[in-house]
């Protein structure tokens, strides 16, 4: 498996590119520049298959559509994720208008769901908090949970929807399923392990995790 990572859009959102040995790969919050991750895609002599969305804020988003009609590739996320995508309105915390995607291109995912990509499998865990709808991709032992998880840090929960304790019991959730070796990608900032963030994260003192 390879992982490629590029900053996009205004907020420099991290895009990953996942892939196999085939070349088959899967795009993670494409939140602007989709000219660029195209470019890049066809650089790699990769293929897109799937596109997974953590979250709704417009720097996850904003490249979605653009990288839709360049690829096909369908778009996986949460309900939340399809209504934002639905061109109906803007992004809640910004007011930035979402471009829109076909509805028929969108498939809703939740906890427990499976998708497959490729020689890839990406198991889905609903991870609440920084929004509701929040969800976490788990693609070979990698976790790429959008804004949930940061290094030293945790995602905001002063957004409408945001649940500080939510937050924290998502972050148990998965210390509770995964090895503290785990890699942990983030939306934004460096990637990092379950069990660095554990043992230093200050906004993770005192979690109760289960195992």
């Amino acid at each position: 498996m390879k992982i490629l990572c590029m900053p996009v859009g205004p907020l420099q959102a991290n895009c990953y590119l996942v892939s196999d040995d085939e070349g088959y790969a899967g795009a993670v919050d494409p939140g602007g520049e989709p000219e660029r991750i195209t470019q890049i895609l066809e650089r790699e002599g990769l293929t897109l298959e799937a596109i997974f969305v953590t979250h709704g804020h417009f720097d996850h988003i904003d490249g979605v559509a653009g990288l839709v009609e360049a690829t096909g590739a369908r778009v996986y996320g949460s309900a939340a994720v399809a209504e934002a995508l639905g061109g109906a309105g803007e992004c809640e915390v910004t007011g930035c208008p979402i471009p829109a995607v076909d509805a028929a291109m969108i498939t809703v995912v939740g906890d427990g769901a499976v998708v497959l990509m490729g020689e890839l499998t990406s198991f889905v865990i609903a991870t609440p908090g920084h929004t509701p709808g929040d969800l976490t991709f788990e693609i070979g032992g990698h976790l790429f949970c959008g804004d949930l998880l940061f290094p030293g840090s945790v995602g905001r929960t002063d957004f409408p929807g945001g649940d500080f304790a939510q937050l924290l019991a998502s972050v148990a959730r998965l210390a509770s399923r995964y090895p503290r070796s785990t890699p942990v990608h983030p939306g934004h900032m460096q990637s990092t392990t379950l069990g660095e963030e554990l043992a230093h994260n200050p906004f993770l003192g005192g979690l109760q995790v289960d195992g």
